[in-house]
């Protein structure tokens, strides 16, 4: 019986240290794409906000870069639970179409959503 109980904690043990894992490293491949479209998003707002108040909305739209496809190619952690991801990303800017790779930084935020660090 004593034996059983140990065994029993043993696994308890593990089964929690498996959960706590899940929760720590780096982000998804979803996750680091929905941060970027977040940030590229908000970053668009600010961008066009005041324009479109000056009526020059629909003429910027045209310009605006559009992106075309996100893909991330890994992540690192720097410190500090920060991970540097490389993404690979096509935009198409006035009908010209361009792949870029560049590095981001993620962190998580208390509500545990990651988010592009500045």
């Amino acid at each position: 019986m004593k034996a059983v109980k140990s065994v029993t904690k043993l696994g308890l043990v593990f089964g929690l240290a498996a959960v706590l894992t899940a929760c720590g490293g780096a982000p998804s491949d979803a996750e680091v794409r929905k941060a970027l479209e977040e940030q590229i998003q908000s970053d668009m707002n600010q961008v066009t906000g005041g324009l479109k108040g000056a009526g020059l909305g629909d003429a910027m739209d045209g310009m605006m870069p559009k992106i075309d496809n996100i893909s991330p190619q890994g992540c690192e952690e720097a410190a500090n639970d920060i991970y540097n991801c490389t993404v690979e990303a096509t935009i198409t800017v006035m009908g010209m179409q361009q792949t870029n790779m560049q590095e981001f930084s993620f962190k998580k935020n208390k509500a545990g959503e990651w988010k592009v660090m500045r």
